[in-house]
């Protein structure tokens, strides 16, 4: 044994640079140092007792997968001995100053491999930052001691290569949930078209081209159904940390799969300048986005960009058909729920799940129409209410004309797959294929009510978002809270409902001076937001003489809710009045609607007034609960009890008792 390195005119067994194996340089390393360590069949074979191949197998694989030429095949090799062998490890830092654990350093890997046409500036030109070994992150430097000459610091195997090595995952393959796996579906993706582009971006020479951006509903699993590999994705955010960036290449290099930055939603715009920089880090990799609404976050890179739309209906209805195992689904359900394959597939397993716990062994109906709504729900946080969709036509009180108005646009939105699509009138229209719809109308007239039972009729989830608290005075809040909304409905399958249109909707002003011309640029956004986004979008207000008429010819639709009228009247008290009540005999429902005004709204305050006035005197409901809890409605709106309107009544509602 020796303490120091060779004499350098010592006879040294020079290594033939073709398929090195690791059996190779550990015997030249043991030769030049002078020692009796070697790398014994045991060595070789770790992990091979549970049916995991040999080391030097998975050398060879992880060689390839890397890409490297030989002389990167045998300096890798030189760094993997201390990993594989302590032994060898140690025979290798005798050929220059040790290094702290017995780690390599560029000065010992060269004097190792130097010979047969191989210099030791081709050896430390080779460990180079930014080519392959350090590039792919294969090869770490470890925080050098101080005072330690720069070749002679140390230089490590990456613990993922480690563990491929050894057969065994020591380390912590997703790095504490950052790095993230998706494997091919099985289920049928369609969308042909998008597949075959990305397929050919993605072909023998992608460094030859600009990162490509794949965008839209099931972006991801595009990509790897276009490669027929898996992916490893990491955030964006997540790449400020170079070494986690690291740790993402050589995984996706290891393991065959590509490699994908994702979540660019989110990056603010001091974030966007650096992207450049963060993507330098991760070569070819692909960047994936939730839609096109996130393009505008790549305003510093080049891109590619290639759309993946939404799967066309009977696309939907194939992917459902395969996730709950070929059982059809009614063609309704695909047409109303606009879901990508991700939350098709969601859908398909809580539907199983519903029959499952109801001890049903067929799937029914039910159970996949309760699995595609609970796929669709999302969580709009603090700027929406999640709102029952929980009653049907029958429930709503209206003239034939916008009734008629509100059954074509649930007729659009169940057929516009069918239109839009398959008869090709949405290449033509040249905006997103969604709905905006406003309704106008007294407070009470049944705005809501009809917003409730058009989600309820196509069986979708409905959202409603007071605009009045997504206005914002400070300059860019507004635009940020819309995001937020429209963000988080993206795909969602929900009605949105914006109630109190008329705080961003009113007559433009002129524009006189920078709050003007604000309050203007955030009434335009959210247009075009709203014509952007694929989903149903209901607006509503209660005066519509407000709205400047020039927005009003944006919309789809506008649906009028008038006042109603006394035979109108009628029919609500009728509805809003439950048969399970008890009622009394003198109750005359007529009378009530003759001669008080009131929304439907109104009528339904009045009603639970008065039933709340039953139950606490432990009576039927009668005309007396009835007339006083109208009065209370009134009062609610500073209107006046005259006696011309309750008649016989009038005593009553004034002293609050009974004549």
């Amino acid at each position: 044994m020796h303490d120091s390195a060779p004499a350098p005119d010592a006879p040294e067994p020079e290594i033939e640079l073709r398929q090195v194996t690791l059996a190779d340089v550990a015997a030249r390393a043991a030769t030049i140092a002078e020692c009796e360590a070697t790398l014994s069949d045991h060595d070789l074979s770790l992990g091979a007792e549970r049916g995991v191949a040999g080391v030097e197998q998975r050398f060879a694989l992880a060689c390839e997968r890397l890409g490297l030429d030989e002389l990167e095949r045998a300096i890798l090799a030189a760094v993997a001995l201390r990993e594989v062998s302590p032994e060898l490890g140690a025979a290798l830092g005798r050929l220059a100053p040790p290094a702290p654990g017995g780690a390599a350093t560029p000065r010992a890997a060269a004097r190792l491999l130097a010979g047969d046409g191989v210099s030791v500036a081709d050896v430390l030109v080779a460990l180079g930052p930014h080519d392959r070994l350090r590039g792919l992150g294969a090869v770490r430097s470890a925080p050098p001691p101080d005072g330690i000459a720069l070749a002679d610091r140390p230089i490590v195997l990456a613990d993922r290569l480690a563990g491929v090595l050894l057969g065994a995952v020591i380390d912590d393959p997703a790095r504490g949930g950052r790095l993230r796996r998706v494997a091919p579906t099985p289920l049928p993706f369609g969308r042909e078209r998008a597949l075959e582009r990305i397929a050919g971006l993605l072909g023998p020479a992608p460094a030859a081209r600009p990162p490509l951006a794949v965008h839209g509903p099931d972006a991801a699993l595009a990509i790897a159904c276009a490669t027929g590999r898996g992916l490893v994705c990491v955030a964006c955010a997540d790449l400020a940390d170079a070494e986690l960036a690291q740790d993402a290449v050589l995984a996706a290099a290891l393991e065959d799969r590509v490699l994908v930055v994702d979540r660019l939603g989110v990056l603010q715009a001091a974030e966007r300048a650096m992207l450049p920089d963060r993507l330098a880090r991760v070569p070819g990799a692909v960047l994936c986005l939730e839609g096109a609404d996130e393009l505008p976050a790549l305003e510093h890179v080049p891109v590619v960009a290639v759309a993946v739309g939404m799967p066309t209906r009977s696309e939907r209805a194939a992917i459902w058909s395969a996730a709950l195992g070929g059982l059809e689904v009614d063609p309704q359900i695909s047409a109303a729920h606009r879901l990508g394959l991700e939350r098709i597939a969601d859908g398909a397993w809580l539907a199983g799940a519903e029959a499952s716990a109801a001890g049903r062994p067929q799937v029914s109906r039910a159970d996949v129409e309760q699995g595609a709504r609970a796929a669709s729900i999302s969580s709009l946080g603090d700027l929406a209410l999640a709102m029952a969709p929980d009653i049907g036509w029958e429930d709503l009180v209206l003239p034939e004309r916008p009734l008629a108005l509100l059954r074509s646009l649930t007729a659009f939105l169940r057929h516009r797959d069918l239109v839009l699509d398959e008869w090709g009138f949405g290449r033509r229209s040249g905006r997103a294929q969604g709905l905006v719809a406003m309704f106008a109308g007294d407070s009470g007239t049944g705005k809501t009510l009809a917003a409730r039972v058009l989600a309820a009729e196509l069986g979708l989830e409905l959202f409603r978002i007071d605009l009045a608290t997504v206005v914002s005075k400070w300059l860019g809040e507004t635009e940020k809270n819309l995001d937020r909304v429209f963000a988080a409905a993206q795909g969602a399958n929900a009605v949105l409902f914006f109630d109190e249109a008329d705080a961003v909707f009113g007559r433009r002003s002129d524009v006189q001076d920078s709050h003007d011309r604000y309050a203007n640029l955030q009434t335009a956004y959210l247009l075009q937001r709203m014509e952007r986004h694929d989903g149903p979008v209901l607006l509503a207000t209660n005066m519509r003489g407000n709205v400047d008429d020039a927005f009003l010819r944006r919309m789809d639709a506008v649906v009028e809710f008038p006042f109603p009228t006394a035979e109108f009247r009628l029919r609500l008290w009728e509805l809003l009045l439950p048969p399970e009540a008890p009622r009394g005999d003198d109750v005359d429902l007529s009378f009530l609607a003759e001669r008080f005004e009131l929304s439907g709204g109104g009528i339904r305050n009045a009603a639970i007034a008065a039933a709340v006035l039953a139950a606490s005197d432990g009576v039927s409901i009668g005309m007396e609960q009835l007339v006083r809890g109208v009065a209370m409605e009134y009062a609610k709106h500073g209107r006046l009890t005259l006696a011309a309107d309750f008649e016989r009544f009038h005593d009553l509602v004034r002293s609050g008792g009974t004549p």
